[in-house]
């Protein structure tokens, strides 16, 4: 089934690095992957573009500097296409977009992202220089907050593990990120994916104390939830193709927030990406605590958040 990603590109290491990410799961993870490279080039702001426009001199200066963006904007693409080519990707699976900022940068990639039927957006998470932070730092997190409808992929540092981790609770948001994840690995029979779940030892309501016949209760009402959620997210995977042994269900008793058990397990197993619905059980958002929290601080891996 032909799947197709939009990374969009700058001039930074934090683009090459999410070059090499998606050049790595498309050679062993994702099957029949098409890829097209978008930068956004800047412009001249509107205010200052009529004040060159109304004299010969200032507009001929403008259009100097319009085109020298777009060359500019050009040699970007042209460099994040060779990289694929040299990672290994076929020149027919790659294409390029090269846009004139109109909406704002973030807006213009969603803008692309939503309306050119992508299956996902790829960004690179902030570098160390000032150039890169000013691309993937901000630019991230507006892209991330405002995505309601195409899975955004951030990838944080050099990725070098294949292994996938798809943290999960009973909601709605994780059977999402479940089923993006079914069809981006649909006719691959060898990856190795973990389902991931961070128990509270309850479902909700008023804290109880360790121990006791009520608390019991709520962890193996928790367990029976999780393991009817796990069966269907199973079949889900083995429905697009994947084999039952490329499953593995885990669930782990948080001793703290649901993102710390998280990450404890990204770093402890070595995944490479990690897969998380947008909201959580209950419809709260996972984006500004879960989500947020990992890619802040996980590093050398990809956060997918769908949703």
């Amino acid at each position: 089934m032909a799947k197709k990603i939009l990374i969009a590109v700058d001039s930074s290491q934090a683009s090459l690095r999410a070059l090499a990410y998606v050049a790595m799961m498309e050679a062993a993870v994702i099957m029949d992957l098409s890829v097209v490279l978008m930068h956004v080039v800047r412009t001249v702001p509107p205010t200052v573009r009529q004040d060159m426009e109304l004299r010969p001199q200032s507009f001929r200066r403008l259009q100097e500097i319009e085109a020298l963006n777009l060359a500019q904007g050009r040699k970007v693409l042209e460099r994040a296409r060779q990289r694929l080519l040299d990672l290994g990707v076929d020149q027919e699976r790659i294409a390029t977009v090269l846009r004139t900022r109109r909406m704002g940068l973030a807006k213009d990639i969603l803008f692309e992202g939503e309306h050119g039927l992508y299956d996902a957006l790829v960004l690179g998470r902030r570098g160390l220089g000032k150039v890169e932070e000013a691309f993937m730092g901000s630019l991230t997190n507006k892209v991330v907050q405002h995505a309601d409808r195409l899975p955004v992929w951030v990838v944080g540092g050099a990725v070098n593990s294949c292994r996938i981790l798809c943290a999960v609770d009973n909601s709605e948001g994780s059977l999402k990120a479940v089923d993006h994840l079914a069809y981006m690995l649909s006719g691959n029979q060898e990856c190795q994916v973990t389902l991931f779940h961070a128990s509270s030892g309850r479902t909700g309501g008023p804290s109880r104390e360790m121990g006791s016949e009520e608390a019991a209760g709520d962890l193996q009402e928790d367990l029976n939830a999780m393991a009817r959620f796990f069966e269907r997210a199973r079949a889900d995977l083995i429905d697009a193709g994947l084999r039952p042994e490329q499953i593995r269900l885990v669930t782990r008793e948080k001793a703290g927030s649901a993102w710390r058990a998280i990450m404890d397990e990204v770093r402890r197993e070595g995944y490479g990406s990690v897969v998380l619905g947008r909201r959580g059980a209950g419809g709260s958002f996972w984006l500004g605590h879960v989500s947020d929290k990992i890619m802040a601080r996980l590093a050398d891996a990809a956060v997918w958040i769908v949703g």
